[in-house]
């Protein structure tokens, strides 16, 4: 199709054409974020009037991560989510997946210093051959293997604030099965690429917040994924041919059981950025083939699910083609080289990175500078600049991941994101999270509501 833009006449169809779906799909999704199914208030109030409030399984794997867990236990040891003696209404698995560094003693080390090792378990999972990845890992704790009435993925780098558990069990309380947590990224004043990832959770938070309230076939994220514990036995529980385990889920959930994914602003995890271009370009490589396999494995049946409305179904096909504008693009880029004419290209550029500045201007409505203000109308339109930048990464991105299915030999290389443990050098859960000048005041923050 891209290659259509280089004929004056059909140039002008395809470019028209991409930018009316592309608007048609993003004003809808970005109006609907305004009314979320669940609030954060009707979610607090939902668990007040509960009778019996859900307990959590807060499930981590872990493949040489000693420098992070120790905060992540800690973080954990502090949630405020407890019964009326003081009792937690959680408990903490680790899979310690072939550490060498003594990933697992670490954790059962902290567990008791921070006084929950009674509702602490370390899973070594051992063996040659294994499939390695966070979903490989996952499959040492399947949901016979749980205790908790909901199953919470965090990744090891993860921070959580104290009462992260009691708003996310309120979402539970109100009626959702699956939630996703909001995303946030540590540090993110300390450079561009930092900076950008921040935006870019944001603006895809919103997004799936969007999907979600307008019906539509929302999905989890990797960090922060929260599911009622028979309804991830329902779906299979977790495969450990899962790339991306998120993804993978949420479609098997919706093509099982119509379930949708709620997403919540007010239940925050915080986790370190990618710091290098070539970390970033390999996890990005990661979640885009993850994306083509969910789509060839998981969205026949999404499709032709019945328990899912017609609706969510289209969303679902619409959300997958946005896998196609890269490749678009890439047809445009090589007939403007063949044939000398650029207008089209530059037309589809402009709409693919001006609809992301637009989503990305949106969702920093819910941003806060360290003063608890709402941002500067300057600083707000530099950063939606800057995502909208940043998100031209995937033009690159994606056509390189379909030549790695279509030309790989053996099995799926996972590359692990490295953790430094230098993220959040300033937080202190006791006061806020970084950033955070006035918890009272912070409303971007996690101390909101």
């Amino acid at each position: 199709m891209g290659f259509l833009a280089s004929g004056h006449r059909s140039g002008k169809l395809v470019a028209l054409a991409t930018a009316g779906v592309a608007i048609g799909c993003a004003v809808p999704v970005a109006v609907a974020t305004r009314w979320p199914p669940i609030s954060p208030e009707s979610a607090a109030e939902a668990l007040d009037a509960a009778a019996t409030p859900p307990t959590f399984t807060v499930l981590v794997g872990a493949r040489d991560e000693a420098k992070v867990l120790p905060r992540l236990v800690r973080d954990v040891a502090g949630q405020s989510y407890r019964s009326a003696t003081g009792e937690p209404l959680f408990e903490l698995i680790v899979v310690d997946d072939r550490s060498l560094d003594g990933s697992g003693q670490v954790v059962a080390a902290a567990a008791r210093e921070f006084g929950i090792e009674r509702v602490t378990r370390v899973i070594r999972r051992e063996g040659d051959g294994l499939p390695d990845g966070k979903g490989a890992a996952l499959t040492a704790a399947q949901p016979d293997v749980c205790r908790g009435d909901v199953v919470l993925v965090l990744d090891a780098d993860a921070r959580i604030e104290p009462c992260f558990l009691r708003r996310a069990a309120g979402y539970f309380a109100a009626g959702a099965n699956a939630v996703t947590a909001r995303r946030r990224i540590l540090d993110a004043d300390i450079g561009w690429l930092a900076g950008a990832q921040a935006d870019e959770q944001n603006m895809d938070g919103e997004l799936n917040r969007g999907r979600w309230a307008m019906g539509g076939c929302s999905e989890f994220r990797g960090n922060g994924i929260m599911i009622r514990r028979e309804l991830l036995a329902a779906a299979g529980g977790w495969r450990a041919a899962a790339l991306t385990e998120d993804i993978d889920l949420s479609s098997r959930v919706a093509a099982l059981t119509g379930e949708r994914v709620a997403w919540a602003l007010d239940a925050e995890v915080w986790e370190e950025p990618v710091r290098s271009l070539s970390g970033l370009w390999q996890q990005r490589l990661r979640w885009a083939e993850g994306g083509f396999r969910r789509a060839f494995e998981h969205g026949p049946a999404v499709i032709s699910s019945t328990r899912l409305s017609a609706r969510s179904r289209l969303d679902f096909v619409a959300y997958v083609g946005q896998l196609a504008v890269p490749a678009v693009v890439a047809g445009a880029a090589a007939a403007a080289v063949v044939t000398g004419r650029k207008r089209s290209l530059v037309a589809l550029l402009a709409g693919y990175l001006g609809v992301s500045a637009g989503l990305g201007w949106d969702a920093l409505r819910w941003e806060r500078r360290a003063d608890g203000r709402a941002l500067g109308g300057a600083e707000r339109a530099r950063r939606s600049l800057r995502v909208s930048l940043f998100n031209g990464f995937w033009l690159a991105v994606v056509p390189r991941a379909l030549l790695n299915i279509a030309l790989r030999g053996g099995p799926v290389r996972y590359e692990k994101m490295a953790h430094d443990g230098a993220g959040g050098a300033g937080w202190d859960y006791s006061v806020g999270a970084p950033g955070d000048a006035d918890p009272e005041q912070a409303a971007g923050g996690p101390w909101r509501g």
